[in-house]
């Protein structure tokens, strides 16, 4: 089954050789723009003893206008996790951040008091059982 890749997916690329890039394979690259791009190659050919691939986005009518060279290409699509990149653009938030601050400072005020509770209760059941041993 091909992978549909969705704005807000996180893809996972690995580094390969240019000669295991073949037609139909899913590769992310840089553009000359310094985009990165995720698209399906579509044709490969030799251009002055350079190897230069056709890409094309699955919803796109027409090929990318620009080849891409294997200096460009960032690696082959391994897979994926669905809406996982709106998570690391949350993180990316200054609100987010300091939300995230805040919780963990509350978090260890709290276990704080219930460690210091559990303490004292320790202390006073131990000073009960001794004035219960007095008593004996």
């Amino acid at each position: 089954m091909e992978p549909t890749i969705k704005k807000g997916d996180a893809i996972f690329v690995k580094e390969v050789a240019k000669e295991e890039i073949k037609i139909n394979d899913i590769i992310s690259f840089v553009t000359k723009e310094n985009t990165n791009v995720t698209h399906r190659v579509i044709k490969m050919e030799e251009e002055n003893g350079i190897r230069k691939y056709t890409t094309k986005g699955d919803n796109n009518n027409t090929e990318d206008k620009e080849k891409v060279e294997y200096s460009q290409i960032e690696g082959k699509y391994e897979f994926k996790i669905n809406q996982f990149g709106i998570i690391t653009k949350m993180l990316k938030s200054k609100i987010t951040l300091i939300f995230l601050v805040v919780m963990i400072i509350l978090i260890s005020c709290y276990k704080g008091r219930i460690q210091k509770k559990k303490i004292e209760r320790s202390k006073k059941r131990k000073k009960y059982e001794e004035e219960l041993e007095d008593k004996k």
